[in-house]
């Protein structure tokens, strides 16, 4: 752009809560040390600003940013999402949601561009733009930032590693596929809906797979429960992430299964630590996959081929030459540098933007 974006905010729509990250240059760190991880974070990355700023002057912006997340909206205050829908409307200029969460209502305003970390192919929902989920560079935080490429072994099974929730107890399967029920009978007569079924199903199944093969070998540490907060990890935080960085690092390819969302941290994590994704895809929206080729760093298994998914990586794997395996890990490495790192998004949502034709610029 010629010019830094300029997002209009009123300061006096500020209140307690956990701001849109986009605002911690201006508003601060909203975390604490009880949620340490997301401290370090922030504390160490942030949003370009050189890029885009703020004003409180409307007639100088390019466009309206509510300040919080749409989900957080929804729960804790419409009033406020309301008057900051009705002011972009008023003054003529676009309105920027901050829609990234594990859930993602749909948005039904004119003229708005939503930031999203999942959603679906097949449902389509205008003004989408997919960013990645914001993660810490684990290279950086745990290994001092070497990359530490992993040589092809043309006489060994190609090692598989996966570190997280992968796990529900009877009870916990029972109450989600009794809420999911809407969804399984959809899928009876058009089988993308399966792909909406809880991530830790998908994630249950591909260890399955891959246990039961000859073929691979899988490097396994499996959890009863989402390991990223301390309100629901069982065990030590900085445990935790060493065994799943130590997990990566040992395995040729990261076993890569929606969670919640239509996404995952552990796409982003792997790359980060310079290893080959194998994403499952269940019908996906991959963050700047108008630029990125993922067949340059990832191996990626339909969600219909599951039941082939061991065959696959062990055909992959035998056939890529060491060559390409090493380029893979590199140019992970340097996709998630240059395009999901929290510090070079900003250049890729204001591209973007300007695509879809909601700012100008040159």
């Amino acid at each position: 752009m010629a010019s830094p974006l300029v997002l209009y905010i009123n300061p006096a729509w500020r209140r307690e809560g956990i701001h849109s990250p986009l605002m911690n240059p201006w508003w601060g760190n909203p975390y604490d040390g009880a949620v340490s991880f997301a401290k370090q974070m922030f504390d160490t990355y942030a949003f370009d600003t050189s890029l885009y700023g703020i004003t409180d002057h409307i007639e100088q912006a390019d466009m309206v940013f509510p300040p919080y997340k749409h989900q957080w909206f929804l729960r804790h205050d419409m009033p406020l999402w309301h008057e900051c829908v009705e002011t972009a409307a008023t003054a003529g200029k676009p309105l920027l949601v901050d829609g990234a969460g594990d859930v993602e209502p749909p948005l039904n305003v004119p003229n708005a561009y939503v930031l999203r970390i999942g959603g679906y192919r097949f449902i389509d929902e205008p003004g989408r733009i997919v960013i990645p989920t914001v993660v810490d560079d684990l290279l950086e935080r745990c290994e001092k930032g070497e990359l530490k490429i992993r040589k092809k072994r043309p006489s060994e099974n190609p090692v598989v590693g996966f570190a997280g929730w992968a796990e529900l107890s009877l009870k916990q399967k029972i109450r989600t596929m009794l809420k999911e029920s809407p969804i399984r009978l959809r899928a009876l007569f058009d089988h993308r809906y399966k792909t909406m079924t809880k991530g830790v199903f998908w994630r249950a199944k591909s260890i399955r797979i891959l246990q039961k093969s000859p073929k691979v070998t899988l490097n396994l540490k499996s959890r009863q429960s989402f390991s990223g907060s301390t309100k629901t990890a069982h065990g030590d935080l900085e445990t935790l992430r060493r065994e799943f960085v130590d997990t990566i690092l040992g395995s040729d390819y990261g076993l890569e299964v929606r969670g919640d969302p239509n996404t995952s941290n552990r796409l982003f994590e792997v790359c980060a630590l310079g290893r080959i994704p194998v994403i499952i895809d269940t019908e996906r929206n991959l963050p700047w996959s108008d630029v990125l080729d993922y067949r340059e760093f990832c191996l990626i298994v339909d969600y219909r081929d599951i039941n082939q998914l061991a065959d696959i990586v062990a055909d992959f794997h035998a056939e890529v030459t060491p060559g390409r395996f090493e380029k893979m890990q590199r140019r992970a490495r340097e996709v998630f540098v240059q395009y999901y790192r929290m510090d070079s998004l900003m250049n890729h949502i204001i591209r973007v933007l300007k695509t879809q034709e909601a700012i100008q610029g040159s």
